[in-house]
């Protein structure tokens, strides 16, 4: 009996042993850190908000407040990957993104003397230029998790703030700002997908002072945005 335990326990352990080194075997592309340079493209859905900060409102008793609506937008990119070791990169990702966001002013009506709200309409479309720093975890077979920080600079090429025109909300075209995200690496036989999220603090005052009420209320106007995006590599 006990012979013939030690014979099922050796198999199973070289079973084990066996099992192993084929997961090792099966490992996809195992160099792949090892390599300098990579490129790849992303994809991904934004979510752009703003934070605002008004002015003492008791000043201007016509005048609630003030707030944003979010809406999605879209984000495609291209990626320029230099590795400092295989725990460390530096990113470049220029890309091209757009979005929709509102803001709506809560008043009272000159006319009837009520509440009334006034929407402002903002489509805005962004060539972005962030600058990344990705550390990466040790690899877990297929698998590395990552966090990046980093900065950005964007261009609105649908600002309007140079137009003349009140029923129009303004902001500057030119934005800047700092990013933080966390993803994953997952490693597929012949390429790399990073499924990630990244949150943008804007540190640019976007309000353009052009003589309106509704400008002139706001002391800062600032991004806020999360981005879900998928890269490729």
């Amino acid at each position: 009996m006990g012979k013939r335990f030690l014979g099922l326990l050796m198999v199973g352990l070289l079973s084990v042993n066996s099992a192993e080194a084929q997961r090792k075997k099966l490992q996809n592309q195992p160099k792949y850190d090892r390599k300098p340079l990579h490129f790849g493209f992303t994809l991904g859905i934004n979510y752009m908000d703003f934070h605002i900060r008004t002015k003492d409102l008791i000043d201007y008793p016509e005048v609630y407040r003030v707030f944003s609506t979010v809406n999605s937008g879209f984000n495609i990119g291209i990626v320029s990957d230099v590795a400092f070791n295989e725990n460390l990169n530096l990113r470049f990702i220029p890309a091209f993104a757009t979005t929709n966001r509102m803001l709506t002013f809560e008043i009272e009506d000159s006319v009837t003397n009520r509440r009334a709200f006034v929407v402002r309409e903002i489509e805005s479309a962004f060539i972005e230029l962030p600058l990344e720093v990705k550390f990466k975890s040790d690899r877990i077979n297929n698998y590395r998790f990552y966090l990046l920080g980093g900065v950005k600079y964007a261009l609105d090429l649908a600002s309007n703030e140079d137009v003349r025109d009140p029923e129009i909300f303004k902001i500057k075209s030119r934005d800047f700002g700092y990013e933080l995200g966390f993803g994953m690496d997952i490693y597929f036989e012949f390429f790399k997908m990073s499924p990630q999220v990244k949150a943008t603090f804007g540190q640019a005052n976007l309000n353009v002072d052009d003589g309106t009420l509704y400008s002139e209320i706001i002391e800062r106007l600032e991004t806020r945005s999360v981005l879900f995006q998928v890269t490729f590599e």
